[in-house]
């Protein structure tokens, strides 16, 4: 059956963690093309001739690339290499190619394999292989047959076939990180397990490791990026999880089939990884009819007589004899792997069995977040400073450069990596100021102006509230009632007068006594239901704001009892949430100059997977004043990913019409960011998703064509810079908030631009990076980067600058809340209102 398969052991982490919910047969594919990571697509609108900006002061960085020079006359060979039988697994492959590359007198140096199907070489190994080859060899005792055929000599000049060098460039480098520097690489990053680093104290240790990528970026250069990062792996089994959650409720005399499903409840959904191959699974089910005692069948070949037979061998006997792994408790159930989509195309759709014993534990739990003292041990480790992240890197291409058979292997190739980092020159906006009405806050440092806004009021405080509010408790009365007279006292300034509200004791902590409360006491002029919730029980939360986001809407705040309940940190508290209730009634706090001189809305759009109803939550927050201060929010449920792009221009439709209400017209820009956008799918953007906004803009009826101007938006980008080059004393410091880099680092190809809009109080802070696909209104480059720089200040819910543009940080809360909590979409009463934060 099915499921008695073993595990394959080249399942990666990608196959293993990233899967379709309902596990469908995916349609059949096109064999898998390794350079598609690298056909990164032109992009840049065409008549663009500058994409630098201009304004702002030049300072000096220093950045976590290197320069790659490589001998663009050297010739590259590239072969296509397949096996018969096919299904030999990965680590089967390597060995085979190590067998058949000794057959044929090729050294270490004159190829570079890529794990899949294709293998490059030099001009010596072509001189030895040809254009055509077939071995003959075994593997286990059985026959294999490894055939190669060349494909093509690979000029650097066609731009096709310098992807493919690409890619020669980025598996060879991975090969040294694994052979060489002893790494073990887990999808796209190598990490280090002889510096693994135990936590004093804590069930858990980390693992450093790098994420690298050679690519061509601006002045013609071929630079590799090195990103440190960092694998928490938890010294627990699979086996302890279960059986902790099983026990829990064994102990209070539950029948089986409730202990059983506390047990999957506490492991499914979790990924762990198989120490005797380093590979990572996401866990589906526990199968609790099974052991390691039961047995599986597979054929073999038999060595002496050349035919295959049918074996049987037990799963305990199957880990001792591949990975030498003993199982100590026979009687544990197995965990149930579903097959990954690529497993599927390529007719594997076998579950994988594993034993929970020889599973460890990654990542961290909701209880080590909870922790402080954990989260605070561990962050000591990976929330690097500048300075040293920048002596970690410099560290990692020395030691790249001291290897020697690293360097042979350079050299045979004709390629060296530099050892210095990258030095460029950025640029730092000056501040922008910020108002509330006529008043400009006085200048305010490093990106925060808290200080300037909570003694005096909003520029639009929203309807006023007075005593049209509850606020709900379970016991601890007077700690409800000194929180309520706090956010009394901090929002009078801000403009909006709270008066005491109706208190109420629930009677109880689950969701349906906070329901029952708030339906029993609500009325129609119900402006706002405060709950103090006694801990952070997810259900709780969720149950209570769909109930008051979908079926009866109103304004909610949600607090946890131990946030309030400490006195010197009161008033501190208080003046955020009266901050986040202004917002959510629809008040504006503050406000910007922006530069647009006719009707133009700014729409932030994300997303985010509902794994319960099996579908994409997409959100899209749209600006409806000329200060970029009031936001309509809009939201819809995506069948699948195509479906996405559907619904994105439904969504931009519907703001476009709404923002004709309160303005009289339609608007004549529109300027879309969009997150949630990996770079894989940006062909699909630019040939879906930009044509159906552009079909659904044409079927506006405006006096002209409404204009549009598209970004992209990426957070997860591996650029990191370093302030302070020059300076001895004080180098690689954080950049200030405001600094763009426009030239060096970004790609020739894209009208791009990073810019370090935030400030980090602890470690390194992150760039985003903004890839500009449509530029119908032809705006210089400093002003498009100022307006993206300048929406960083528009979030409500921080009186300072953060990593993205306002509007996708609201869509990407409204998004997460309807996917996470709520599974179904808010009220349409709601929609002018930021109910989410």
């Amino acid at each position: 059956m099915a499921d008695q398969a073993p595990p394959a052991s080249d399942v990666t982490m990608e196959e293993a963690a990233t899967r379709a919910e309902k596990n469908p047969v995916p349609p059949e594919r096109t064999k898998f093309d390794p350079t598609e990571k690298y056909k990164l697509p032109l992009t840049r609108p065409e008549g663009l001739e500058n994409k630098r900006g201009v304004s702002g002061a030049m300072v000096p960085l220093m950045t976590n690339y290197i320069k790659v020079h490589r001998k663009s006359n050297d010739i590259i060979c590239q072969y296509r290499i397949d096996f018969i039988p096919e299904n030999v697994t990965i680590p089967q492959r390597f060995r085979l190619i190590r067998q058949w590359a000794e057959a044929q007198a090729l050294s270490q140096v004159d190829y570079t394999y890529d794990r899949s199907n294709i293998l490059y070489t030099g001009p010596k190994g072509f001189a030895k292989l040809g254009q055509a080859l077939t071995w003959e060899g075994t593997l286990d005792g059985s026959p294999v047959t490894v055939t190669a055929q060349q494909v093509k000599s690979l000029d650097p000049r066609n731009d096709d076939e310098f992807r493919q060098i690409l890619v020669q460039l980025n598996t060879q480098l991975n090969r040294f990180m694994e052979n060489e520097m002893g790494m073990v690489r887990i999808m796209d990053t190598c990490f280090d397990p002889k510096k693994r680093i135990e936590v004093r104290g804590q069930p858990i240790e980390i693992w450093p490791g790098f994420e690298t990528s050679i690519g061509k970026y601006d002045t013609d250069a071929l630079l590799m990026s090195i990103d440190q990062r960092f694998r928490i792996i938890r010294r627990q089994t699979a086996l302890d999880v279960i059986k902790d959650a099983y026990s829990s409720l064994k102990g209070r005399g539950r029948p089986d089939p409730e202990c059983q499903a506390e047990g999957l409840k506490a492991i499914k959904g979790q990924v762990v990884e198989t120490p005797y191959n380093h590979i990572a699974y996401k866990v589906d089910q526990v199968d609790w009819t099974k052991t390691p005692k039961d047995t599986f069948e597979s054929r073999r070949r038999n060595t002496a007589t050349g035919a295959f037979e049918t074996v049987s061998n037990s799963y305990a006997d199957y880990f001792r004899d591949r990975y030498n792994k003993t199982v100590s408790d026979m009687n544990q159930p197995l965990i149930i792997v579903k097959p990954s989509n690529k497993a599927m195309r390529r007719k594997r759709d076998e579950n994988i069995l594993l034993i929970p014993e020889l599973c460890n534990m990654t990542g961290l739990t909701d209880k080590m977040k909870a922790d402080f003292r954990l989260m605070k041990a561990v962050a000591e480790h990976t929330k690097l400073a500048p300075e040293p992240r920048r002596l970690k890197v410099l560290e990692f291409v020395a030691a790249l450069n001291k290897n020697g058979v690293i360097q042979e292997q350079l050299q045979s190739w004709g390629t060296k990596y530099e050892a210095e980092l990258v030095r460029l020159q950025g640029r730092t906006l000056s501040a922008f100021p910020i108002f509330q009405g006529d008043r400009k806050i006085p200048d305010y440092q490093r990106a925060d102006w808290l200080t300037g806004i909570r003694s005096s009021s909003a520029d639009k405080p929203g309807n006023q509230i007075g005593n049209n509010w509850l606020c709900l408790h379970f016991g601890q009365e007077n700690t409800a009632r000194n929180f309520a007279r706090e956010l009394s006292i901090v929002c009078r300034p801000m403009g909006q007068n709270l008066a005491e509200p109706k208190f109420v004791d629930v009677g109880g902590s689950t969701a349906q006594h906070f329901l029952n409360a708030a339906m029993q006491h609500g009325h129609a002029n119900l402006a706002l239901v405060l709950a103090i919730f006694p801990d952070n029980s997810v259900d709780r939360y969720s149950a209570f704001k769909h109930q008051l986001c979908c079926t009866n809407p109103c304004i909610t705040q949600v607090m946890l009892l131990k946030t309030i309940s400490e006195a010197k940190s009161l008033k501190s508290v208080a003046t955020k949430v009266a901050m986040q209730i202004i917002a959510k009634i629809g008040g504006v706090i503050w406000k910007m100059q922006f530069k647009f001189t006719e009707p133009t809305t700014i729409i932030g759009i994300d997303m985010h997977r509902d794994r319960i109803e099996k579908k994409m939550a997409v959100a899209a927050c749209a600006s409806w004043n000329k200060d970029m201060s009031a936001y309509m929010n809009f939201a819809d449920l995506a069948d699948e990913d195509d479906g996405v792009h559907d619904v994105v221009a439904k969504l931009v439709k519907q703001a476009v019409d709404k923002f004709k209400e309160p303005n009289g017209v339609h608007p004549n820009h529109v300027m879309i960011y969009r997150d949630g956008v990996s770079e894989g799918q940006l062909p699909n953007i630019v040939g879906k998703e930009i044509v159906k906004i552009r079909e659904m803009l044409k079927t506006v009826v405006t006096p002209k064509p409404i204009t549009l101007t598209y970004l992209v938006v990426n957070k997860h980008v591996p650029a990191r810079f370093f302030a302070n080059p020059n300076d001895p004393n004080t180098p690689g410091g954080n950049p200030a908030p405001g600094t763009i880099v426009d030239d060096v680092v970004t790609r020739p190809f894209r009208y791009d631009f990073y810019i370090v809009s935030q400030t980090v109080r602890e470690g390194t802070v992150s760039p985003t990076y903004y890839d500009v696909l449509v530029d119908d209104k032809k705006m210089p480059p400093e002003i498009m980067q100022q307006c993206t720089y300048m929406l960083c200040h528009m979030y409500f819910n921080w009186p300072g600058t953060i990593r993205v543009p306002a509007p996708n940080q609201y869509a990407r809360k409204h998004a997460q809340l309807v996917a996470v909590n709520l599974h179904h979409l808010a009220h349409d009463t709601l929609f002018n209102k930021m109910f989410y934060l």
